[in-house]
């Protein structure tokens, strides 16, 4: 844990500024119940992904949540992206338990069990929201990235995300629930999911990069039917997460494979190839 030093954990500087503000108001013991339960949670992520020796830059920790940044688009495993998907919300159940054992003794004040209990039902319930980068809204990617490719599945959970932040808002506001709460989470949900739109070209160049160095035997086969005409760039955007793509040429009766269109178009920099292209520079 080395990297922890070159802060490999990290804390937002708006948790001191709220950190502040408790103690002056006396809700610190209020405040620091919901880090513990957000720490947990992610750490439940973390220890998950450890398990699956995934790389993991960085533990970004808010008062109100936290973000663990890995290389979860990069073709890993959908079980495994699911597992440590599920590890986070799946601590709540563990720290339930542990509010019910504590009821048993005089550790903490009745209020504050309370009051834990109440928080981590309700992060429990957000968190599991449809809404990217939210575990709900990462469970919701994993049906959409089975049945379509994966540059269309990551476009499509964005756009479902930017209207499932709309209809929380509105019924936030119908209820009148917490509004200056709500206020700030949707403002950072609505601001992660515009960044992660304008990255979304990237985030599919980097899914194809990275299967140039994934093990075949590791994914299940989906050929993939076009003519020869199809420019290369069309073709990959029919290339789905976690299968491999034999690629059938029909008017040429010819079988190359994905690897080679991706070493053609990127090693090559051939980014208005064909494959008809392909084919001929094979015969060479």
């Amino acid at each position: 844990m080395g990297k922890i030093n070159d802060r490999f954990i990290y804390i937002h500087p708006t948790f001191w500024f709220v950190v502040v503000l408790s103690i002056l108001t006396g809700m610190f013991y209020h405040i620091l119940i919901i880090f513990i339960i957000v720490t947990w949670h992610e750490l439940g992520h973390f220890f998950m992904a450890k398990s699956f020796n995934w790389e993991i830059r960085r533990i970004t920790l808010w008062i109100f949540g936290g973000v663990m940044e890995t290389e979860e688009h990069l073709n890993k495993p959908l079980n495994e992206q699911f597992l440590v998907t599920i590890a986070g919300p799946i601590q709540h159940l563990l720290i339930f338990l542990i509010i019910l054992l504590l009821k048993q003794t005089t550790l903490l004040l009745p209020e504050h069990l309370a009051f834990a209990y109440q928080y981590n039902l309700l992060i429990l319930i957000f968190n599991l929201l449809p809404i990217w980068p939210l575990d709900g809204g990462k469970l919701l990617s994993f049906i959409f990235h089975i049945v379509l490719p994966f540059k269309r599945a990551h476009q499509y959970i964005l756009i479902f995300s930017f209207m499932s932040i709309f209809i929380f808002l509105v019924c936030m506001i119908k209820w009148s629930q917490a509004l200056v709460n709500v206020a700030v989470l949707i403002t950072f949900l609505f601001w992660e999911n515009k960044l992660e739109w304008k990255r979304r070209l990237y985030v599919y160049q980097r899914f194809l990069l990275a299967r140039m160095n994934q093990h075949i035997k590791e994914k299940k086969m989906q050929p993939l039917l076009f003519i020869s005409h199809v420019k290369l760039k069309s073709v990959f955007e029919h290339f789905y997460l976690n299968k491999f793509h034999p690629i059938l040429i029909r008017d040429k009766q010819i079988i190359t494979s994905e690897l080679d269109c991706l070493n053609y178009y990127f090693k090559q920099g051939q980014y208005h190839a064909t494959l008809s292209d392909l084919t001929q520079q094979t015969k060479k």
